[in-house]
């Protein structure tokens, strides 16, 4: 559930498949891209079906061949960089999902965050939509998601916070960033204009030498960012040394040091997440801007409903706060529910 931006936005997703009459293997999160693998190493047809097990299974077999490579190019590890890879592996990065005010009391009252498909079965879409074009590359109308980092999820997504419990990432996947902003920023493709045909009804065009065409390459290459939750800190920690080592020569390159030095020292988990992913600030420009440069980021996709025994916090604006609570379809929740801190946008 999201709105349809082209800025890095974070992800998980469980691959037990919800019961769609209209949906089929084919139809699952990440089943795109496992089939791109597939085809990727034979063309010929497998004869073997590709259902939610084994696209798990690939999953798993990616992210840790991912790992390895990492492993390998970034070798050797300065002593430092070894410590934050040592901290991160004995971390859990915060996972929040974000939400428009106005749907709220929809989550509230069917209990549960739910995917594009869920929605669609109620006939009803929340204000964050996934985009169609997210759909096409690896099958997201399969997916809930949420920020894996960020200490109060993405802002733009909406001004509610809901926090996750950990339990929650167990089957998850994420990816560092978004569909929308990998076609965008990675594959420097018009993902607005193709999502505008998607909305009309239309194809994409077929044809791959169409500028808005959605095809084997954007597939192939968006697979190798896939990381299985028992691999996120550690996709997190290497994210991190490439910011440190790609810092520059500057006051800016300076500050960014300075801060990659403080979280090693630091112990208190929420602050080390402040360090590693600053809160954004849009009135800062230029230099400013750099040294408060995230050292990382996922965005987590989990399986169709999340329901509210994985939800240990849910953060509304202050002054929200005694509507909300005065909602009946808050009333089971009221424990749960609680005020925004002031400087949190």
């Amino acid at each position: 559930m999201r709105l349809l931006t082209l800025k890095v936005s974070v992800a998980l997703l469980f691959l037990t498949p919800f019961a769609f009459a209209q949906q089929t293997p084919a139809d699952l999160a990440g089943a795109p891209l496992a089939e791109t693998r597939q085809t990727a190493i034979d063309t010929r047809p497998f004869h073997r079906p590709l259902d939610a097990a084994k696209i798990r299974k690939w999953m798993e077999i990616s992210s840790r061949t991912t790992m390895e490579e990492f492993e390998l190019f970034l070798a050797p590890l300065t002593e430092d960089e070894e410590r934050l890879v040592l901290k991160l592996d004995k971390m859990a990065a915060p996972i929040v999902n974000r939400l428009h005010f106005e749907d709220l009391r929809a989550v509230l009252k069917s209990g549960e965050l739910a995917s594009f498909y869920v929605e669609e079965e109620r006939g009803k879409h929340l204000q964050h939509t996934t985009p169609a074009i997210e759909d096409e590359l690896y099958g997201a109308y399969d997916c809930v998601f949420a920020s894996v980092g960020p200490p109060d999820g993405s802002p733009q997504y909406g001004e509610v916070i809901i926090r996750l419990s950990d339990e929650i990432r167990k089957g998850a996947w994420a990816t560092p960033f978004s569909g929308m902003y990998f076609v965008y920023d990675i594959r420097h493709q018009d993902a607005r204009k193709m999502q505008k045909v998607l909305e009309s009804g239309k194809p994409l065009p077929t044809d791959s030498t169409n500028p808005l065409a959605l095809g084997f390459d954007d597939r192939l290459h968006f697979s190798h960012y896939v990381v299985v939750e028992d691999h996120w800190e550690r996709a997190l920690a290497y994210q991190a040394i490439l910011v440190l080592r790609n810092a520059g020569d500057s006051a800016a390159g300076d500050a960014i040091r300075e801060r990659f030095s403080q979280m090693l020292d630091e112990e208190d988990a929420d602050k080390f997440w402040d360090l590693f992913i600053p809160a954004r600030d849009k009135t800062l420009t230029g230099p400013e801007a750099i040294a408060r440069t995230p050292f990382g980021y996922l965005e987590g996709k989990f399986d169709n409903r999340v329901t509210m025994k994985h939800i240990t916090a849910i953060e509304v604006p202050p002054d929200k706060l005694e509507e909300v609570l005065g909602w009946p379809e808050a009333k089971p929740y009221r424990e749960l529910i609680r005020a925004k801190a002031a400087d949190v946008p």
